[in-house]
């Protein structure tokens, strides 16, 4: 055979080796992120885990209630299933507290993802990779009154409009009068306003201190509530029932 086409034969087959390579790994999944296998020693919340060789972790792009506030215990629940079984890790840092953020998998099961789908979570902070994954997640949780997201009687009542620059929310109530006593409205972290005796039909809600008057309230807050560039409000009735929620930057 010619040396040039030897060489043109040669370079050929190469590429189709590095080609069956390449596909045989994409398709048996190694072209994914190395993942850390750990034991989970205890479940701390239900979006926290202790594992057996003493790290925090802490589950990206999701927030569980807050322990005190109602169905706080559904997400830890789920994961407490998970406690003393070896799972494996997507890390990506750590956090203030010198957590270690990570994605969880259990088998096939992407577990941050899997809580929010079955409505036991909330989304947080998420990755701008995951954004319509999450979002959609959740979006179909709340439309379904899965898990956490029960409706309340007044479901569908409200419609409201976040100003994130001038840091207040345009509150609109479309039903009969409605007393908001023991309401609670917040954003995607754990900043939440209580309402106290109160109707209306529209109001304000102001992030920062004022005096409240017939149109407008006041949180009272140093700092500012919503994320510049994306953020979730969420309203509930006194009995912790989803009422109104609305996203912005997804």
């Amino acid at each position: 055979m010619d040396k040039k086409y030897a060489l043109i034969f040669s370079l050929l087959l190469a590429g189709l080796i590095v080609s069956d390579v390449f596909i045989f790994n994409t398709l048996s999944g190694s072209s994914k992120p190395s993942l850390e296998k750990a034991t989970v020693s205890r479940v701390i919340d239900g979006d926290t885990l202790k594992l057996e060789d003493g790290r925090t972790v802490r589950l990206l792009n999701i927030n569980s209630p807050e322990k005190g506030t109602p169905n706080c215990n559904h997400s830890s629940d789920f994961l407490k299933q998970f406690e003393n079984k070896s799972i494996e890790m997507d890390i990506t840092g750590t956090d203030k507290y010198k957590r270690t953020l990570a994605r969880i998998y259990s088998g096939e099961d992407y577990l941050n993802l899997k809580l929010v789908q079955l409505g036991l979570a909330s989304k947080f902070l998420v990755d701008k990779n995951e954004l319509a994954l999450f979002s959609e997640a959740e979006e179909s949780a709340i439309r379904n009154a899965v898990g956490i997201w029960i409706h309340s009687k007044h479901f569908g009542c409200f419609e409201s409009e976040i100003d994130k620059d001038e840091e207040f929310v345009f509150l609109e109530n479309k039903c009969p009068q409605i007393n908001l006593d023991k309401w609670m409205l917040k954003d995607e972290s754990r900043k939440i306003y209580t309402f106290k005796n109160l109707s209306f039909e529209r109001i304000i809600l102001h992030s920062p201190a004022g005096i409240d008057n017939s149109t407008d309230i006041f949180w009272n807050n140093k700092d500012n509530i919503w994320n510049s560039d994306r953020d979730t409000l969420y309203l509930f009735d006194s009995e912790g029932n989803i009422v109104h929620h609305e996203s912005y930057g997804y």
